[in-house]
């Protein structure tokens, strides 16, 4: 028997990054970029958007960056981006940015950018393409119309953030409970 998967389809803003939240601009972004390149030992931190790195690391919410990380283990799940950072930043990129917090190994993939579809119409896309995909939630702040209706068993509106309630929610359809 082929191994299955558990897919939480990500999106980042508004999910994991509040969208009120401006923290990084009171910091010295070009050190960031440093001080990551020198903890990881990759320049490859250097030439990255500082306020991209400033973001993921000043304005990611903590706690529901954990409840993301708590939902990869306790469902047994990898993440596939269906986020809108994809069409600016490479999957390897966005690997290295989930990397800041120890993210990066559930990084699998991102949902095709197919011209003449939405979000919706793309995570679809991929599932047809990964009929080993066994469970899935899609994490997001919108689009609620087209989740709603096309998934609205495997859909958590994460508004103002993924919270509590919503990880509930996600680890529940991941694990059939």
């Amino acid at each position: 028997m082929e191994n299955l998967r558990r897919v939480i389809f990500l999106d980042i803003d508004g999910v994991i990054q509040p969208h009120s939240s401006q923290k990084r601009f009171r910091h010295d972004l070009k050190k960031l970029r440093e001080e990551l390149a020198a903890k990881y030992e990759d320049d490859a931190y250097l030439e990255m958007d500082r306020y991209d790195l400033g973001a993921i690391f000043h304005d990611w919410d903590k706690e529901a960056v954990e409840r993301l990380r708590k939902l990869c283990t306790e469902g047994d799940a990898e993440i596939v981006i269906s986020s809108d950072w994809r069409f600016y930043s490479p999957l390897w990129r966005l690997k290295f940015y989930f990397r800041l917090h120890d993210l990066d190994q559930h990084i699998t993939g991102e949902i095709p950018q197919t011209s003449g579809k939405y979000r919706c119409g793309q995570v679809t896309e991929y599932l047809d393409q990964n009929p080993d995909v066994e469970r899935f939630v899609i994490l997001d702040d919108s689009h609620t119309k087209d989740f709603g209706e096309t998934y609205p068993d495997q859909f958590v509106y994460c508004y103002p953030i993924f919270d509590d309630e919503g990880y509930e929610k996600a680890l529940n359809i991941l694990t059939g409970k």
